[in-house]
């Protein structure tokens, strides 16, 4: 039987549906299948993620600064409510299982968010080069190193890799029991992990719309479904 994903649900516009289509198809193509998640009741949205295997947490709207003891400058976009409220209950509830989580873009920055860590509202101006071309996300945009003592490494099995992360924010202050496991070469966190944790991966770029092309971006989703269709990691109690 396939591994089931849980995918919070990011919009059904026709934009967001193309966006969805790349998520589905590459956890697809790694061997599972998904199940959207609503979010306009969170109990029931806590409920219906928990029966699933895995839990990926996509890419999307600005996480409102309020979430990490800031105000909004000028330069964070408009945040989701229904997602930022929802998605953290979701995250919290999922990790007491300990099943397997990946976290991509708005996704990790959640994750730190959720741990007590903060974001950078902009980081275009500070940028020493390009880390986004929106029209060509399948392509290499710029590169990353990654940590020999991470979990990403032992998936990839190399310490470089080039990515594309559509982002304008990133991760300042890193969480409580998250490691850094990735970084650009002008200095931004691009994946941490979550310590102690079987699999719980956050990325900023988006192999989602790489794997397609990329052997090493397909390696990412084929790990994360290898560790829900193989994992036994106790009761909600752990």
């Amino acid at each position: 039987m396939k591994p089931v994903i849980a995918i919070p649900q990011m919009g059904n516009d026709l934009f967001r549906k193309y966006m969805k289509s790349k998520y589905t198809k590459s956890l697809e193509t790694a061997g599972a299948d998904v199940k959207w998640i609503e979010l306009d009741n969170i109990e029931k949205a806590v409920a219906q993620a928990l029966s699933c295997d895995g839990l990926l947490l996509p890419g999307g709207a600005d996480i409102h600064p309020q979430l990490y003891g800031q105000e909004p400058n000028k330069k964070c976009g408009k945040p989701n409510a229904v997602r930022d409220a929802a998605e953290p209950a979701i995250l919290r509830a999922f990790l007491k299982t300990k099943k397997p989580v990946l976290a991509i873009c708005r996704g990790i920055q959640l994750l730190n968010v959720y741990k007590g860590g903060t974001l950078l509202q902009d980081i275009k101006d500070k940028q020493q080069y390009k880390h986004m071309d929106f029209f060509s996300r399948a392509e290499s945009i710029h590169g990353v190193s990654i940590d020999k003592d991470s979990i990403l490494y032992s998936i990839l099995k190399t310490e470089n890799i080039n990515v594309n992360s559509m982002h304008h924010q990133a991760i300042d202050k890193v969480g409580a029991e998250l490691t850094v496991a990735a970084k650009s070469a002008d200095g931004y966190i691009e994946a941490i992990e979550l310590c102690n944790y079987p699999f719980c991966i956050g990325v900023q770029w988006h192999p989602e719309h790489m794997s397609k092309k990329s052997a090493e971006q397909r390696k990412i989703f084929t790990a994360f479904v290898s560790a829900c269709q193989t994992n036994s990691f106790g009761d909600s109690n752990a």
